[in-house]
């Protein structure tokens, strides 16, 4: 099979390779359509290792491994591959995780599937682990949908992809008001927030300096309905630090009754920003937790699979906008470098393999 190394100078070797075998609690998935994220070619400057860094995959089932459940040969999935881990997406065939695999409907596209994966269980992560929020199968977010409950919610980068998932994930677990903010290459989310409870998309671009932004932020919470006027829990998807020192000073305050304090969360490993306002707590979230050996975090893939193959089914997920990059593995290398270099944004660049030089039918 085809197979893609990325190197350290972004530069991608196509070699040929064995195709891997499933072990225990694997699936291999002849890859259809394969996304591509930041970290993959972040990953080998930063470990100084050339690989195969892709983890998004879509594609079919090819085999299974021991005591896997729920999955067939021929079945349409997608799947986050185990980062840093061999046999990952940028490949004729790849290895993922039972557990981090989920169903597709025939409705669902290859291409939308495969942009949905890593972004989408990061955004659980950061939603639903580190803010603590209620998934939408429980019963607080029921009740938020039937008696109008607030929960405001920051999401600091609507453009990217897991700034993106964050807001559809928050809109079906009844949580509002969202305030996400982006720019006109954000217009996409606008589907996903419900004005009538508060949801709002602030243009950044609008704001010249950041104390604007800063207020034009705080105003929307209050005019969303947030109790007391505060928003007391935001994911930023960006992760600059600054962009975390300003959504901590709109989330900043005193903590409330019980001690809690404003909490927010970012990707980028950073529990400390200098400049950043003392009174918030910041955290990071870790999308790897869903392949540790702690099955209660396994069961956050398993049950987040189910749930995104049924909100694509039901229509309240979607995958990002995305572009198709050419001649299969061979024209990976233009598309990492235009995410290194920021000539893309706010879409997903996809690689279909069959459009590579000698690969297989």
């Amino acid at each position: 099979m085809k197979e893609a190394v990325v190197r350290k100078d972004t530069s991608v070797d196509i070699v040929d390779a064995p195709i891997p075998k499933p072990g225990p609690g694997y699936v291999l998935i002849k890859v259809i359509v394969a996304g591509t994220n930041p970290k993959d070619w972040k990953v080998p400057i930063f470990y100084g290792s050339d690989m195969n860094t892709g983890d998004d995959i879509a594609g079919i089932v090819e085999a299974v491994g021991e005591d896997v459940v729920g999955f067939n040969k021929g079945d349409r999935v997608a799947a986050f591959h185990e980062m840093m881990a061999s046999h990952g997406a940028f490949a004729e065939y790849a290895l993922a995780p039972y557990y981090t695999t989920f169903h597709i409907p025939d409705s669902t596209t290859f291409e939308e599937a495969a942009t949905i994966p890593l972004a989408a269980y990061t955004s659980v992560c950061a939603l639903f682990q580190e803010l603590e929020l209620p998934e939408p199968w429980s019963p607080l977010s029921k009740a938020a949908g039937k008696d109008g409950t607030k929960r405001p919610l920051l999401i600091y980068g609507a453009s990217t992809a897991t700034g993106a998932f964050a807001v559809k994930l928050a809109a079906a677990a009844n949580i509002h008001p969202i305030i996400t903010v982006g720019s006109k290459r954000s217009e996409f989310i606008r589907p996903f927030l419900d004005e009538s409870k508060g949801d709002v998309l602030v243009d950044y671009t609008a704001y010249p300096t950041g104390e604007e932004l800063i207020n034009a932020i705080q105003q929307a919470v209050k005019k969303g309905g947030a109790p007391d006027g505060r928003c007391w829990k935001a994911f930023d998807s960006v992760s600059e630090d600054d962009t975390i020192r300003l959504v901590t000073k709109v989330i900043a305050g005193p903590p409330d009754a019980a001690g809690r304090r404003p909490k927010m969360t970012n990707i980028m490993l950073k529990t400390e920003v200098e400049g950043s306002d003392p009174s918030v707590d910041i955290v990071f979230s870790m999308v790897g937790q869903v392949h540790t050996e702690n099955e209660n975090d396994r069961l956050i893939g398993v049950a987040w699979g189910a749930a995104f193959a049924r909100g694509l089914r039901e229509g309240w997920l979607t995958g990002h906008p995305y572009t198709i990059g050419k001649n299969g593995l061979e024209g990976l290398s233009d598309g990492l470098k235009g995410l290194k270099d920021g000539n893309i944004r706010a879409q997903k660049i996809l690689t279909r393999l069959s459009e590579t030089p000698g690969a297989s039918d």
